[in-house]
């Protein structure tokens, strides 16, 4: 792609630079400034803790061979390089992405999966019954994207526009023929999934979640982010269960399924005879004519499944029940090995909604008591701080307070607001700053019988403070706790 053709799919008026510069070939595409290589088109994104427009000159001064604008540059003229204007810069990126690449979503089956929660458990697990039927299937998401060469990091769950269509190429070039990608409200928000033309849309649930600042005003304005998703779906599938299914397919183009675990009806698989066998990390439960037994706790992950079954089936693909047993996702309540009938859980419940359902999965398998450890994000909003106070006071037998991803907050301050939640349930708490040392009380205080949930970070390897990533994996915070226990 030259750059008059660039100029041409992002539908952009060019209004400053040398048009003869038209004929050379971009190189890539770059949103920032700082990694901008020569060759690229600098895309101005203004988001909202910065602008890109403010970058353009650092972008020319590192080769870049044009930049796309919503408004003139004001700088010096220092600056000769090409300016594209084009009305939005969100929507001009999502076009060239797909055509710099070729159109590669085009010959893809694409699947998109949205929801408060369950996103990434219904993915792998879509992903697994697409494989076991023998389609090769890439994912993009919270975990990271596979293209079929093993997973690599994602800056977010759904990312940029640019970076989706590479992976979406790269699929192509290792002969997958499916795409199964999660899409956050925000990635819809900001347009990244913009064109991508999905053969089937999942909705998963919906609660309250991502409200504050840099985020959504309130919950109208998350669910209709979410609800946009299905005006690109070819078919649509959700979870009848929930109180927004009605509501999130109102811009549906193509026919809905749905699925339940309460009730039967036209077009809704459901699940029937769930059981939770006792002392087994498992759940079996049937569906239509299968059997399947999910080598996952929880009723929440028997909706996982039926949403990744149901999509499966809209999709004309065989199901094999075998293939679900041995999915296992990484930070999902993932089981960690310690001894002496202790039973150890790691889960990325990290808003009220998602904390409560894995604590009363848990208690399903718990004899002893149930004792959880968890702390709330810096930087974002506050009011979901005491919410999950509020669960694990009236949920767990013992709570125990720390750092999450503090960032640019202190964690004392963080702590605080989730204690005035779980002040009001007269529950049993420690604060414990230091998430290493809560840990470690935590395992110092379970005895045989109990179950520990470390919650919050699930997936990650890392700690945000004061805006630096330091290493810090609560697998290993679990397994070094157990060796320091003195039986």
């Amino acid at each position: 792609m030259n750059l008059a053709e660039l100029a041409a799919v992002a539908r952009a008026r060019w209004i400053a630079g040398d048009r003869r510069k038209g004929g050379e070939q971009v190189r890539g595409v770059a949103l920032d400034s700082r990694r901008v290589r020569p060759g690229e088109v600098f895309v101005c994104i203004r988001g909202t803790r910065t602008d890109g427009h403010r970058y353009i000159r650092e972008a020319f001064q590192r080769g870049a061979l044009a930049a796309v604008v919503e408004r003139p540059f004001r700088g010096d003229a220092s600056v000769s390089g090409p300016l594209l204007m084009v009305a939005d810069s969100r929507c001009a990126l999502a076009r060239i992405s797909a055509a710099y690449f070729g159109y590669p979503a085009e010959r893809l089956c694409v699947i998109g999966i949205t929801g408060t929660k369950g996103k990434t458990t219904t993915a792998w697990m879509l992903k697994a019954l697409l494989e076991a039927a023998g389609l090769k299937t890439g994912i993009l998401g919270t975990l990271g994207a596979e293209a079929g060469e093993g997973l690599e990091n994602l800056a977010n769950t759904t990312p940029d526009a640019f970076t989706i269509h590479r992976y979406f190429a790269k699929m192509i070039d290792t002969g997958c023929r499916c795409a199964v990608m999660e899409v956050s409200s925000q990635g819809i928000r900001e347009k990244r999934i913009l064109g991508i033309p999905f053969a089937a849309g999942v909705f998963t649930c919906f609660g309250r979640d991502h409200i504050g600042p840099g985020e959504h005003r309130n919950m109208q304005e998350y669910l209709e982010c979410k609800a946009r998703l299905f005006a690109q779906c070819r078919l649509c599938v959700g979870n009848v269960d929930d109180a927004c299914f009605g509501r999130i397919f109102r811009y549906a183009r193509g026919p809905v399924y749905g699925y339940s675990c309460k009730r039967g009806g036209n077009r809704i698989l459901r699940a029937e005879r769930i059981a939770f066998p006792e002392g087994e990390d498992c759940t079996v439960f049937t569906a239509g004519p299968k059997t399947f037994r999910l080598g996952m706790p929880g009723l929440f992950n028997v909706y996982n499944a039926l949403a990744a079954v149901q999509t499966a089936v809209c999709l004309g693909v065989p199901v094999k029940e075998e293939a679900l047993e041995t999915v296992r996702v990484r930070g999902r309540m993932e089981r960690v090995s310690t001894g002496k009938n202790i039973a150890c859980y790691i889960d990325y419940a990290h808003n009220a909604l998602s904390l409560e359902k894995a604590l009363e999965t848990l208690r399903k398998y718990t004899k002893g008591r149930l004792i959880v450890v968890f702390g709330c994000g810096g930087n974002r909003s506050g009011s979901r701080r005491a919410q999950m106070g509020e669960v694990a006071g009236r949920l767990a037998d013992i709570t125990i307070l720390t750092s999450d991803n503090p960032r640019l907050e202190s964690p004392e301050a963080i702590l605080g607001d989730i204690g005035a939640g779980i002040r009001k349930t007269g529950g049993i708490w420690y604060a414990v700053p230091d998430r290493r040392e809560a840990v470690k009380k935590a395992l110092g205080l379970a005895r045989p019988g109990d179950t520990v949930l470390v919650a919050g970070k699930g997936h990650e390897t890392y700690q945000d403070v004061g805006g630096v990533r330091l290493p810090m994996d609560d697998r290993e915070l679990i397994r070094d706790a157990w060796k320091e226990r003195k039986d």
